[in-house]
């Protein structure tokens, strides 16, 4: 069984100038790289999650610039998988289910942008169920940093948070 990191929405709207700009951004990005980084060199799976809103949404809309993943996540994600969603849940409406059972993946690590929606919808999807979720808390960014704190806190009931 095979560990895999799982890069949720780390997209340009999420920093500052984007639509959304999230509380320790900057940090969680750093964090993230390392883990992408730290990841490949121990040949694991990594796998980049992309969250579309319609064209006219009110952030991460398809066809701006805000939403592409930030220009380092999307260099560091150069060769992995990337997958499209819509929904919180980065499960819902995705092959990712699928490509993890392909990939014969057991354990998944959690990094990206927001810790108290799509991280939380992602971990404690019903097809995350049958996997051992941890969180790298470092890695994660919210609208605040006591949002994310408390997302986290709530999160450690269920899965690991490191």
């Amino acid at each position: 069984m095979k560990t895999a990191l799982i890069v949720v929405d780390i997209q340009n709207d999420y920093f500052p100038g984007g639509r959304l700009t999230l509380e320790n951004s900057e940090q969680a990005l750093s964090a993230a790289l390392d883990a992408i980084a730290q990841a490949k060199q121990a040949g694991e799976v990594v796998i980049g999650i992309q969250h579309f809103t319609p064209s006219d949404g009110p952030f991460l809309a398809k066809g701006t610039v805000g939403a592409e993943l930030h220009p380092a996540i999307a260099e560091a994600l150069n060769g992995c998988v990337v997958i499209e969603k819509q929904q919180a849940d980065s499960f819902l409406g995705t092959p990712l289910g699928q490509t993890l059972a392909a990939q014969n993946v057991s354990d998944i690590r959690l990094v990206g942008m927001m810790t108290q929606h799509c991280i939380t919808h992602t971990a404690l999807s019903p097809e995350a169920a049958g996997l051992d979720v941890t969180i790298l808390g470092a890695g994660c960014a919210a609208p605040t940093a006591l949002i994310s704190d408390i997302a986290l806190s709530g999160l450690a009931g269920r899965c690991k948070v490191v």
